[in-house]
């Protein structure tokens, strides 16, 4: 390969690295469960792209210890930011009062969560999840980790290396699908009382 076009190839590489920064900088981040139907819809992270996408849950499906077999089930990573991030709570995608789940930890009171799921072709997908919490620890806060927004399972696994957060699988499964942000957008926003 010739000088200019190994340039020209590192160049364009550099520029979609720094793109991807910018995109996910810039991306309006939707925050809350919705309900649509006979469905609530929420917002998520493509664990692969650091991407927003939409999860949508039908209303009355069994939810509780995992009964489906492993390959069968997927993990979703659900990122517990404490109330002493300086992140922003709108960046989140659910707040303790804006979904009915993940509202307290008994770790710390939380500020909010996001749920990192892969998708198809780019990730670990299935439509029964395999719920496993992610938590800051002592360490984490030490060294402000909690200010920065985990969006791609590299950036998880790193952290996890680092010592900032921990990995908890709490046995719980449930079934859900991803779905388009029409679907978001046009659902009823919900609201809930933090216990």
């Amino acid at each position: 390969m010739s000088r200019p076009v190994t340039i020209a190839l590192a160049l364009a590489f550099a520029f979609s690295l720094a793109n991807q920064g910018t995109a996910a900088a810039s991306t309006t981040w939707y925050s809350g469960m919705r309900a649509f139907g006979q469905v609530t819809v929420e917002p998520a992270v493509d664990l692969a792209s650091g991407n927003e996408i939409f999860l949508l849950t039908p209303n009355n499906v069994q939810a509780g210890p995992v009964h489906a077999a492993e390959p069968a089930t997927a993990p979703l990573y659900l990122t517990l930011y404490p109330t002493a991030s300086t992140l922003p709570a709108s960046s989140f995608n659910c707040l303790p009062t804006n979904c009915d789940h993940a509202q307290t930890f008994p770790g710390y009171a939380l500020k909010g969560h996001d749920h990192l799921v892969g998708v198809p072709h780019t990730g670990d997908f299935n439509v029964a999840w395999d719920v496993i919490a992610v938590a800051f620890t002592p360490q984490g806060f030490a060294d402000h980790a909690i200010d920065t927004r985990i969006l791609t399972l590299t950036q998880l696994d790193a952290a996890a290396t680092k010592g900032d957060v921990v990995k908890i699988d709490i046995g719980f499964s449930f079934n859900c699908s991803i779905t388009s942000i029409t679907t978001y957008v046009n659902g009823t926003p919900l609201t809930f009382s933090v216990p």
